[in-house]
């Protein structure tokens, strides 16, 4: 059964105040009496809809784990919530924070070491949940996306990594702009572009050259 065993994703389902419901996979593994870190993942545009296990059939940091490309490590915590089609992570930023909250106080997940991860879709939706709540997250890992760059002179108080490919003509290159406005203001931006690659770039989370998952946990 999903979600009997610790190692493996649990599917769950939460109702926000607003009355929108999200689905959301949950990883837990091994056992600890402390508060785990966490890391929130928002997919992409391929990830939105209804049924929660199109997060384990993508690319995708949560179907990583289950294949075992990634492990999230024990006393940890992953959590991916399921955008609903027709929607973006932006009109959504209330409910995610709010099923943080829940986790937070239901689950252990502590407070003040969430990470904020996605790609694509979910790239811009960790610029814009963060800009929204900037209070609300340890650190941030914007893969693939874009954002208005004067926007970002808000993500000062936590380290934020970008990933971006050099040739991603679609997606844009605003996140250039981005990382030069978090550090004018006094933040911590590091930009990683990589060489010869264009907008399909999830595997970086399972790349060992850049440990993203311990980097996040880190901070």
């Amino acid at each position: 059964m999903i979600g009997a065993d610790d190692k493996m994703m649990e599917r769950r389902t939460f109702t926000a105040k607003s009355g929108l419901t999200l689905n959301y996979v949950i990883h837990k593994p091994g056992q600890t009496d402390a508060k785990r870190p966490a890391i929130v993942y928002l997919h992409g545009t391929d990830g939105c809809g209804s049924d929660v296990d199109t997060l384990l059939r993508i690319e995708s940091l949560p179907s990583y784990v289950n294949e075992g490309k990634v492990t999230i490590p024990d006393g940890a915590m992953l959590i991916a919530p399921q955008c609903p089609k027709g929607m973006n992570w932006n009109k959504i930023a209330g409910e995610v924070v709010e099923l943080i909250d829940k986790l937070t106080a239901e689950d252990g997940a502590d407070g003040e070491h969430i990470a904020l991860t996605g790609a694509s879709l979910g790239g811009m939706g960790t610029f814009s949940i963060a800009i929204k709540y900037p209070e609300r997250f340890s650190c941030l890992v914007p893969v693939c996306g874009s954002v208005d760059p004067l926007s970002c002179a808000l993500l000062t108080k936590m380290p934020v990594w970008i990933f971006h490919g050099e040739l991603d003509r679609g997606m844009g290159f605003s996140v250039i702009q981005a990382h030069e406005m978090i550090n004018r203001y006094g933040g911590s931006s590091k930009l990683t572009l990589l060489s010869g690659q264009g907008h399909e770039i999830r595997w970086i989370y399972h790349s060992d050259r850049f440990d993203i998952i311990n980097w996040m946990l880190a901070q």
